[in-house]
């Protein structure tokens, strides 16, 4: 085991004022530091700066800052979703830990997709059996990590099966 505690501080969002959410610093017991090309690879992360020391990722939802004694979420609900939130990100940092050996390590950065080029690979036929109006509405939230593109009942036919595999290959959290 490589992480065993973390100390939980969350805070108000400092970038919009009028914001519901809270964003969460967990400073760590141990330095992570040595695992974050492992983390990189195992949660697809959207930045990595090998000379920084920093990861950055989406996950569901929230966009997460790995540094070696630190762990910064943000979007959350409240100070209960920030300690689930960490109890599953212990367990992805300790289970690629003791994986290590398994894991190519990814010490570059992925590039980020963009709204038109997830788009493209949408069925187009702005149906809203996803329940956002359009496509092109769709892509946006997808680029922005809102949405699971399993949202998009048309991805899971054989028909879209290229374009869904492609998508779960370019967006950062595609097991939605």
């Amino acid at each position: 085991m490589l992480l065993r505690n973390y100390a939980l501080r969350v805070v108000l969002s400092d970038c919009n004022p009028s914001s519901q959410k809270v964003n969460a610093i967990a400073g760590l017991s141990e330095d992570i530091g040595e695992i974050l090309p492992y983390l990189n690879t195992v949660l697809r992360g959207l930045q990595y700066s090998e000379r920084e020391n920093i990861l950055t990722v989406k996950k569901g939802g929230h966009l997460i800052s790995f540094r070696p004694k630190e762990i910064a979420i943000t979007k959350l609900e409240d100070e209960d979703e920030a300690r689930t939130v960490m109890e599953e990100l212990k367990q992805i940092i300790n289970e690629t830990y003791r994986n290590r050996e398994q894991i190519k390590p990814t010490y570059t950065s992925r590039p980020i997709p963009r709204p038109l080029d997830i788009f493209k690979l949408l069925p187009g036929k702005n149906c809203k059996e996803c329940g956002v109006p359009t496509c092109m509405a769709f892509a946006l939230k997808l680029v922005n990590d809102e949405i699971g593109w399993k949202q998009c009942p048309l991805l899971l036919t054989k028909e879209f099966e290229k374009n869904r595999l492609k998508l779960m290959e370019v967006l950062p959290d595609s097991e939605r």
